[in-house]
């Protein structure tokens, strides 16, 4: 399965046959791409979205000099403002 169909499966908490419709997909292309760099860079690197491989939470935090809690509870306010972008489209 590619990263953005993982990642739009995840949001959307679809079946991978629900899956199959690529609209949902690119509503969630468009909401990351509104997101601010570093929530966008934290997204992509933890499902290793347009990168080598999937960032654990401890090598993103190292990055971003703070905690792996901080950027846990960062991820999840990203998911919520993603799902939000989603569901007003």
């Amino acid at each position: 399965m590619n990263d953005w169909k993982r990642l739009t499966q995840y949001l959307l908490g679809l079946k991978e046959d629900e899956l199959i419709e690529q609209d949902k997909i690119s509503k969630v292309k468009c909401a990351v791409e509104r997101l601010s760099v570093s929530d966008k860079t934290i997204i992509l690197k933890r499902y290793g979205i347009e990168q080598e491989r999937q960032y654990t939470l401890k090598e993103i935090a190292a990055e971003f000099k703070a905690t792996q809690e901080a950027i846990r509870q960062r991820e999840a306010r990203i998911f919520q403002t993603l799902r939000r972008e989603i569901k007003r489209r």
